[in-house]
C-alpha cells in the first residue's frame, strides 16, 4: 500500500503541519509496512497553471517500470519542469491520497490551489479515455479541513475544488474530517474531528440552456422601426446587443520553477 499526505498550508510549522506529521507517524506505526510520502506544498516548487493548452497533447514522459528499469510513455504532462513533474508520477504510483489543508476564504492556499490546477493533464487524459486502468478505478482519498474557526462561509469550496481536481487524477474523495478549532497554533488537539456529512453528493448535470432565437428578436425590431417611421420625421432604432466572443488562443509564458525531486519525505 503506498499513500500519499499533502500538505496544503503555506506555512511549514502551523496547524495542518502538525496535524499531516501526526498522520504520518500514525501510518507509521499502524501500517509499518506501507509506503508513505509527505509532501508540503511550502517545500516544494510549483507554479500555477497558465492555461496554454499545452497538457492537451502527449509528450515523451520517462519513468521506471516495475522492474526498476526506464521505460518511456506519451502521456499528457504539463510543460513546466517543477516539482510537480515528480508529484504526478507519486500520485500515479499511490493507492490512496491523503489531503490536510487550511481553509483560506472558504477555499484552499494558493500553493494548494496551484497543485490542483496542475492536475489539468489528467482531465485531458480522462476525456480522451486515456487514463491507465488502474486510476481509473478512483481510489480513495480523505481531506482533512483546518481553520482557526470564526468564518461564516464556510469551506464548501475547498471541498469542492480538491473532489473535483483529484477526480481527474483518479481519486474519490470519500471523507472529509472537520478540525477547525480543534486544533491550536501549536499543534495541540483540543477535540476530535467531525466527519462532515452531505458534501459529497454527485455533481449535478447542468440545465439544458434555452437557446436564444435571435431571428425573432430581429423581426420584432424591424416591426418597431417601421412602426416608429413618419412620427414627426423620427425614426426609432433598436439597440441589438452585440455578444463579445472572447479572445482565445492567447497563450501565456511563464517561468519553471526548478525541478527539485526528494523534497517529499518518504518512508519505504
Amino acid at each position: 500500500m503506498k499513500r500519499v499526505i499533502i500538505v496544503g498550508s503555506p506555512r511549514s510549522n502551523g496547524r495542518s503541519a502538525h496535524l499531516a506529521e501526526m498522520l504520518f507517524e500514525a501510518n507509521i506505526d499502524e501500517c509499518p509496512e506501507d509506503e508513505l510520502f509527505l509532501v508540503p506544498v511550502s517545500e516544494i516548487e510549483v507554479g500555477p497553471c497558465i492555461g496554454c493548452g499545452a497538457c492537451r497533447k502527449k509528450s515523451e514522459v520517462i519513468f521506471k517500470g516495475e522492474d526498476g528499469a526506464e521505460a518511456s510513455e506519451m502521456r499528457h504532462r504539463c510543460v513546466f519542469d517543477d516539482d510537480m513533474q515528480t508529484l504526478y508520477d507519486v500520485l500515479d504510483d499511490a493507492d490512496e491520497l491523503i489531503v490536510v489543508s487550511p481553509i483560506y476564504f472558504s477555499g484552499a492556499p494558493a500553493p494548494m490551489k496551484c497543485v490542483l490546477d496542475r492536475l489539468q493533464p489528467y482531465f485531458w487524459a480522462s476525456r480522451e479515455k486515456d487514463l491507465d486502468a488502474r486510476l481509473a478505478e478512483k481510489r480513495p482519498a480523505t481531506l482533512h479541513v483546518l481553520g482557526e474557526g470564526g468564518d461564516p462561509h464556510g469551506y464548501d469550496a475547498l471541498v469542492s475544488e480538491v473532489r473535483s481536481a483529484t477526480a481527474v487524477a483518479g481519486f474519490r474523495l470519500e471523507r472529509v474530517l472537520d478540525w477547525v478549532g480543534k486544533i491550536g497554533q501549536d499543534g495541540e488537539i483540543t477535540g476530535e474531528p467531525t466527519p462532515v456529512e452531505g458534501v459529497l453528493a454527485p455533481p449535478r448535470k447542468p440545465a439544458e440552456k434555452p437557446k436564444l432565437d435571435l431571428g425573432a428578436n430581429r423581426s420584432r425590431q424591424a416591426q418597431g422601426k417601421g412602426h416608429d417611421k413618419g412620427r414627426g420625421g423620427q425614426s426609432g432604432h433598436g439597440q441589438s446587443g452585440r455578444g463579445q466572443s472572447g479572445r482565445g488562443g492567447q497563450s501565456g509564458h511563464g517561468q519553471s520553477g526548478r525541478r527539485q525531486p526528494g523534497k517529499g519525505k518518504r518512508r519505504g
